[in-house]
C-alpha cells in the first residue's frame, strides 16, 4: 500500500510542477487531450505543457475498474512523458519522446501481472514515436503514435491516438 500511495504522490507532485513552469517561448502553450492507448496502454485524460520551443512535458490520468469477480477491483494508471515536437512554426510535427508510466491499485491481470487479488504497483518504460498537427496559435490538436511499452516483464509495441485541445 506504501508503494501504491508513493507512485499516486509523486504522480500529483509531477503534475503539478509541470502546470506551474513557465514556457520559454512567445508561443507558451498548454493542451488537453484523450487519448486511446499510448502511453497510457488504456484510455487517458492527458494535460499537457509547453517547456521550451520544442519540448513538452505532459501528465495523464486513467483507471481500470473491474467488478467481474465481485470485488469492484481498481487499477489507477500514470503516463509521465516529455516529448521533442519538431517545427514549432508549422501545423505538421514530428514527435520524439519517452516517459515512464506508473500503474497502482488492485491486482487485474494488467501489465503482466498474472493473478487477481492484491494490491500492486509497477513503473514501466515507455517510447513515442509519432506524428502530431498542431497550430502554433493552437485549437484542434491530434496525434498518433507508436508508443512501445517495456517493464514488469513485458516489452510490448503499442501505439496511440489522441484528440484535444491547445491554447
Amino acid at each position: 500500500m506504501k508503494a501504491y500511495l508513493r507512485h499516486l504522490w509523486g504522480a500529483v507532485v509531477m503534475l503539478i510542477v509541470l502546470g506551474a513552469l513557465p514556457a520559454y517561448s512567445q508561443q507558451s502553450r498548454n493542451a488537453v487531450y484523450f487519448e486511446l492507448g499510448g502511453s497510457a496502454v488504456v484510455p487517458s485524460i492527458n494535460y499537457e505543457h509547453r517547456l521550451n520551443e520544442n519540448w513538452y512535458g505532459r501528465a495523464g490520468l486513467s483507471w481500470v475498474r473491474s467488478a467481474s469477480d465481485g470485488t469492484n477491483a481498481t487499477t489507477y494508471i500514470v503516463p509521465l512523458t516529455a516529448s521533442w515536437v519538431t517545427r514549432p512554426a508549422s501545423n505538421h510535427h514530428l514527435e520524439l519522446g519517452g516517459g515512464v508510466t506508473i500503474a497502482a491499485g488492485d491486482r487485474q491481470d494488467l501489465y503482466g501481472d498474472v493473478g487477481s487479488g492484491g494490491k500492486f504497483s509497477t513503473l514501466l518504460a515507455t517510447g513515442i514515436i509519432g506524428y502530431r498537427y498542431q497550430k502554433p496559435q493552437g485549437g484542434f490538436q491530434f496525434r498518433a503514435a507508436f508508443t512501445p511499452v517495456v517493464g514488469s516483464g513485458v516489452a510490448a509495441p503499442w501505439a496511440g491516438i489522441s484528440f484535444g485541445y491547445a491554447w
